[in-house]
């Protein structure tokens, strides 16, 4: 499981776009499992990890109507050593 918390600016185009800027934190859970079976006895293990790191991002916010908004961005975090990223693609209604 991934989450981020990250903020930052926003620079207007024009009326209909805008591109931004963020930075923040990032944190991911990882829970492994295991069971087996030997002479008949069970066997369960679980291990949990969480680490946290930096993360940032940037994107574009477009309005193609009044109150829509199509938000594009991409994600990305160094977490101990691990590399996570992707892309976002968001719409929203604005009041």
């Amino acid at each position: 499981k991934y989450g981020s918390l990250m903020v930052g600016p926003a620079y207007r185009l024009s009326d209909n776009f805008s591109l931004y800027a963020l930075a923040g934190v990032g944190t991911v859970k990882a829970t492994f499992k295991e069971h087996s079976t030997q002479d008949g006895d069970s066997f369960s293990n679980k291990i949990s990890s969480r680490k946290t790191g930096f993360a940032w991002g940037a994107g574009v916010q477009m309005n193609p109507l009044e109150n829509i908004v199509v938000d594009v961005g991409y994600e990305g975090s160094n977490i101990s050593s691990t590399k996570i990223n992707g892309f976002n693609v968001g719409v929203g209604y604005r009041f």
